[in-house]
């Protein structure tokens, strides 16, 4: 059984605390909050004091995933806003070793986000920094993409590689997650099904992270 991180992309913004409180209440497993800057990704979207707010009304960790350039910038103000979980994306940061290192210092667990044009195989050298792996099925940032299958070739040679390596973290997919994807990615190896679309944009939220859950 997969945990469900619920992507507050999705929710109508007018609605975020009600919204939050009912995936709460339906089982979901962690926040998913994207951060985009409008120069990595064209979409710009939340900043810290949305993770700060989240904290006050939900028990849920607080996972958030920087689609922006040079992340090492913005660690500072998330930590003091209580994020739980800071991922960046690999192909956004210059010098990602070091930077993980930064944030497990700062208290955060390290998360490493692979979009879907990139391989998986410096994941060897990378394993022992991280906490939280996202595999992206989308590119980050554009809605309505077409769910990316590649994942599944990824996730299998993910597994592969923490075999060989000997260790094991939390594997994350984030796109295109819905009942009929989130079932193969679960079967495929995923640990944790970042949902948005699916979960908010419909009528019953508890339901659907319910759902992914029981997947």
């Amino acid at each position: 059984m997969a945990k469900v991180s619920a992507s507050i992309l999705a929710c109508d913004q007018t609605r975020i605390g009600e919204q939050v409180r009912a995936a709460e209440q339906g089982g979901a497993d962690l926040l998913h909050v994207d951060v985009m800057d409008g120069v990595y990704v064209e979409n710009l979207t939340f900043g810290p004091q949305m993770v700060r707010d989240l904290k006050k009304i939900t028990k849920l960790p607080v996972s958030v995933h920087m689609e922006l350039l040079m992340p090492e910038r913005y660690l500072p103000m998330f930590a003091r806003a209580g994020a739980d979980i800071l991922t960046f994306q690999l192909d956004a940061c210059n010098n990602p070793i070091h930077f993980l290192k930064e944030i497990r210092k700062a208290g955060l667990k390290a998360g490493l986000g692979i979009g879907p044009a990139y391989g998986v195989e410096n994941l060897r050298y990378l394993l022992h920094h991280i906490d939280w792996l996202i595999l992206m099925s989308v590119e980050p940032g554009y809605g309505g993409q077409n769910f990316e299958a590649s994942v599944f070739e990824k996730l299998r040679r993910t597994r592969e590689l923490m075999a060989e390596t000997g260790i094991t973290v939390p594997i994350s997919v984030d796109g295109g997650v819905n009942e009929e994807t989130g079932r193969a990615l679960v079967r495929a190896g995923a640990d944790v099904l970042i949902a948005g679309s699916y979960i908010f944009g419909s009528g019953d939220i508890a339901g659907h992270v319910g759902n992914l859950k029981r997947l």
